[in-house]
């Protein structure tokens, strides 16, 4: 029968008894890595839930201010804008004087400014329903010339912000400009004329 060294009867011992300990060790890292990763993991879902909160809170927020929007705010307050109503005044005085009668040029551009070619009118596009809104693409019918000031108030009445004169009206409807284009129109008068173009997303709350 083959004999063990003392020695190495102890080395095996040790060994034996240490490898509990060891293997507690292990286990001991692996769930403090598992535990780091639940923590992570709860972190990331407050987090979302914190963000899905204020996300609900703004939603609401919006849902409140726009809900009594008046359906014919585009009808009331930006078709019936007049564009360039200092050249308007400015022509027609020029129209009735003596030196100026039935001036074919001068008619025509009045006829222009104070027709329909020249108000902005709004095509509307068709109409998206969702549970709790509808969506409807508002497009200018046709591009239309107007001054800085004109601008001003279009915007002031589709972004809802104050640009002095102009100020923005409570029953406005959410309102998103999709699409705006303005180009610089030389004028022979040397006034500061843009030809105008754009495109809405009217967004009514139900």
């Amino acid at each position: 029968m083959l004999s063990i060294p003392k020695k190495r009867l102890i080395l095996y011992a040790l060994f034996i008894g240490l490898f509990p300990i060891a293997f507690s060790l292990l286990r001991f890292v692996s769930l403090s890595d598992e535990a780091d990763v639940v923590q992570e993991r709860i972190t990331e879902i407050q987090e979302l839930f914190g963000a899905y909160k204020k996300r609900q809170s703004v939603n609401i927020a919006t849902i409140n201010h726009f809900r009594e929007a008046d359906h014919f705010y585009l009808d009331k307050h930006l078709e019936t804008i007049t564009l360039l109503e200092p050249e308007i005044e400015a022509l027609q005085k020029i129209a009735g004087h003596k030196n100026f009668p039935g001036d074919p040029v001068i008619k025509k551009r009045l006829d222009f400014l104070t027709g329909s070619g020249n108000t902005p009118v709004f095509n509307e596009g068709t109409v998206q329903s969702f549970p709790l809104y509808q969506e409807t693409v508002e497009t200018l019918a046709h591009p239309v010339e107007a001054n800085i000031n004109d601008i001003k108030n279009i915007l002031a009445k589709t972004e809802g912000v104050s640009l002095p004169p102009f100020e923005p009206i409570p029953s406005r409807p959410q309102l998103i400009v999709l699409d705006f284009k303005l180009e610089r129109k030389r004028h022979p008068d040397g006034n500061e004329v843009f030809v105008l173009n754009m495109k809405l997303l009217k967004r009514e709350f139900l």
